[in-house]
């Protein structure tokens, strides 16, 4: 809690915790900043909480294997004789 209140007096002015002194230089800053700075502070704890519980973005896997033949083609892994004819295989099955 002390550091609750030592918060609140160094952001002296309208807001979560009134330090103090409305317009003054209570505290090392003008009213308006010691809010200002209490948005902030309480925006980025939000960004972060927010942040953290969202669910990662994952893949379905490696595809359908006429995607994976055309994403090897592209890279260069195979040549176009084999892709072709890795290709008619795979509509024959």
């Amino acid at each position: 809690m002390e550091f609750l209140t030592s918060f609140g007096n160094w952001c002296s002015g309208p807001g979560l915790w009134h330090g103090g002194g409305y317009g003054n230089w209570a505290g090392g800053m003008p009213f308006h900043f010691g809010g200002i700075f209490q948005l902030l502070v309480i925006g980025l704890i939000i960004y972060f909480t927010a942040r953290l519980f969202r669910k990662p973005a994952t893949s379905s896997g490696p595809g359908t294997p006429e995607e994976v033949l055309k994403r090897r083609y592209a890279a260069g892994e195979i040549d176009e004789p084999t892709y072709k004819r890795m290709k008619d295989e795979l509509q024959r099955s």
